[in-house]
């Protein structure tokens, strides 16, 4: 009798866990943001960490893209591929560097069809370490009298800039740190220099992880920042009454939506420092899709307004 109650209670609790488990998958699955994804480009950043590294190279290029790959996994944003960016680079002229002034994250915004810009500088990328002499207990270890303990701390810290392709203006201007510690006795194979920025074994590293706190810092900030700037695409081609724009099904876009046309204008440059101090925007008119042809394409046509060019500014009403 009580092993017959006792199954019954583990059958009752196990539904209950199964129930669990599928309500919360459920609710997971609706917590997946499923609205346009905004188009940004993450340009390398500049490292002002004055060589604190040592044994890591291309760590502005390496922590760039680590950021890609984390804001991909959001699904919230369509990242412009490095080939791509690099390619209208080096066609400007500008290098390959992200040690870029707004003037020129902008105009390379610009050119490759996204509204926003990410770049800035890792300003701490290093590792400082400290050892504490065990003395009389060398004789209880392994290591012998010289054995010592010793505490490695990595410390990364970037300063991340969103530039407002449209307006050449910086819109949030924002800081991620991260911090990490391992402690072992004489040999801390934590450092890992041999390991590649990125690749296998990088995560286990000391200066991995605080590599990834920094990275999902990054993330958080940029989501959240991104949340008040408005979706915006570009106009891809024109074709008599046909508007190819770059939004489409990955956006959750139908027939009916409608959107409107901004051209950027002037750019308004300070006479006497030469800084840019953003560009005027033109109201074209108003588009209104027609036909949904891909994940990433749309055909409109005018509603409001006419002279709709490549490359026109594209906006939620």
């Amino acid at each position: 009798m009580r092993t017959t109650l006792l199954t019954k209670r583990l059958l009752a609790i196990m539904l209950i866990l199964g129930l669990l488990v599928i309500s919360s998958t459920a609710f997971a699955k609706d917590k997946e943001y499923k609205g346009p994804k905004k188009r940004i480009a993450v340009l390398d950043f500049e490292d002002k960490s004055s060589g604190q590294h040592g044994g890591w190279h291309d760590v502005g290029r390496g922590m760039a893209d680590s950021l890609v790959t984390a804001l991909v996994k959001t699904n919230r944003f369509i990242v412009i591929e490095r080939e791509q960016i690099n390619k209208v680079m080096a066609e400007q002229s500008f290098g390959l560097s992200g040690a870029v002034n707004p003037d020129t994250a902008a105009k390379v915004g610009k050119l490759i069809g996204v509204g926003m810009i990410v770049t800035g500088g890792i300003t701490e990328f290093g590792i400082k370490e400290s050892k504490l002499g065990v003395g009389g207990l060398g004789r209880l270890l392994p290591f012998g009298g010289g054995a010592g303990m010793k505490t490695n701390t990595a410390r990364v810290a970037l300063d991340i800039r969103f530039v407002d392709t449209s307006t050449g203006q910086i819109l949030v201007a924002e800081k991620a740190e991260g911090e990490e510690s391992s402690h072992g006795v004489d040999i801390d194979l934590s450092l890992a220099p041999s390991v590649e920025f990125g690749k296998e074994g990088f995560d286990e590293t000391v200066i991995g992880k605080a590599t990834r706190k920094v990275i999902e810092q990054a993330v958080e900030k940029i989501t959240s920042a991104m949340e008040n700037v408005p979706w915006q695409g570009s106009i891809v081609k024109v074709s008599g009454n046909q508007i190819f724009i770059n939004t489409g099904s990955d956006d959750g876009r139908k027939a009916g939506n409608s959107f409107v046309v901004y051209r950027a204008g002037e750019e308004l440059v300070d006479p006497d420092t030469g800084e840019h101090l953003g560009a005027q925007t033109e109201k074209i008119g108003k588009i209104e899709i027609v036909e949904v042809k891909d994940k990433r394409l749309s055909i409109a046509k005018p509603v409001d307004g006419s002279g709709f060019m490549r490359a026109d500014i594209v906006k939620e009403k």
